[in-house]
C-alpha cells in the first residue's frame, strides 16, 4: 500500500505539468478524500491509512495540510519523488478515476461539492470521518471507471496497458480511437 504522501505526489506531478491548473493544498484535500472514496467503495479497504478529518472548508488530512500549509494559496511544487511504480493497478485505476473525474474543478467548487455530501455533513467539524461513512457514501454514489465508461460506450478494445500503466494504441488506429473517446 502506499502512503498519503505518495499519492498526493501523484496528484501534484499529474497537475503540475500545466501551469494554468496546478494544484493548491485545498485542492489536493479534496482530491485525497475523492481518491480515499473510490477506492474504499471499488476494494473496501483503504488507500492509504492518515484520517480524513471534517474541517471548515471539508475534508482534509491533516498530515497534507500540514506539510504544504507554507504553500497557502499558491501551487505546490512536485518534490521529484518518483511515485509511477508504487500503486497496484487498482490504485493507479482509482487515481486516474479520481483525477478525471474530480481534477477538472476547481478547489473552491470541490469544497462546496463536499458540503453537500453525507461523509462531511454527518461529521462533527474536526473530527475524524470514519472510512465506513465515506465506503457508504462512495458505494450510493458510485463513479464510472474510465473501462466503465468505454464499456458504455461500446469501445471494447482500444489499446492495451504497458508496464507503467499508460495506455497503448495500435500505431495505425490511433485516429479512430481517440475519436471515439473524444466524443465521450
Amino acid at each position: 500500500m502506499a502512503d498519503v504522501y505518495d499519492v498526493a505526489e501523484f496528484f501534484i506531478e499529474l497537475t503540475g505539468q500545466n501551469e494554468e491548473d496546478a494544484i493548491t493544498q485545498l485542492k489536493l484535500n479534496k482530491l485525497l478524500y475523492y481518491a480515499q472514496g473510490l477506492y474504499l467503495a471499488k476494494t473496501g479497504k483503504p488507500l492509504f491509512d492518515e484520517p480524513i478529518v471534517a474541517w471548515d472548508l471539508g475534508p482534509v488530512v491533516p498530515a497534507i495540510y500540514h506539510k504544504y500549509k507554507v504553500c497557502g494559496k499558491n501551487p505546490i511544487a512536485a518534490d521529484g519523488k518518483d511515485v509511477s511504480g508504487l500503486f497496484s493497478e487498482d490504485e493507479y485505476d482509482t487515481l486516474l478515476d479520481t483525477a478525471r473525474e474530480y481534477g477538472k474543478y476547481a478547489a473552491w467548487y470541490l469544497v462546496e461539492k463536499t458540503h453537500s455530501e453525507t461523509p462531511w455533513i454527518e461529521t462533527q467539524r474536526d473530527a475524524i470521518i470514519e472510512n465506513s461513512l465515506i465506503a457508504d457514501y462512495f458505494t450510493k454514489h458510485k463513479v464510472l471507471s474510465f473501462e466503465e465508461i468505454l464499456a458504455r460506450k461500446n469501445i471494447t478494445a482500444i489499446g492495451r496497458r504497458d508496464s507503467d500503466g499508460y495506455l497503448v494504441l495500435p500505431a495505425d488506429e490511433n485516429d479512430d480511437y481517440w475519436d471515439k473517446y473524444n466524443e465521450m
